[in-house]
């Protein structure tokens, strides 16, 4: 039973890392497609999906709450 608990936690800690590279992909595509458009509006959303990615980014890389060095 705890090795079934423990395969379950896996496949669905699987897919969350899954679904937000997914969406990291999405907001890259998003800004490649803006970038080739170069309106004064592509700028500013090129910027605000540059913010979003970089967020998304460092809370992947922060140790979670408790992870100690």
């Amino acid at each position: 039973m705890i090795k079934l608990i423990t395969t379950v936690l896996q496949v669905y800690v699987a897919n969350l890392k899954w679904k937000q590279r997914i969406y990291l992909y999405q907001i890259e595509d998003e800004i490649d497609n803006l970038a080739a458009d170069g309106s004064p509006a592509a700028k500013l959303r090129i910027e605000r999906l540059a913010k979003r990615l970089q967020f998304e980014r460092e809370r992947t890389l922060r140790p979670a709450d408790g992870d100690v060095d």
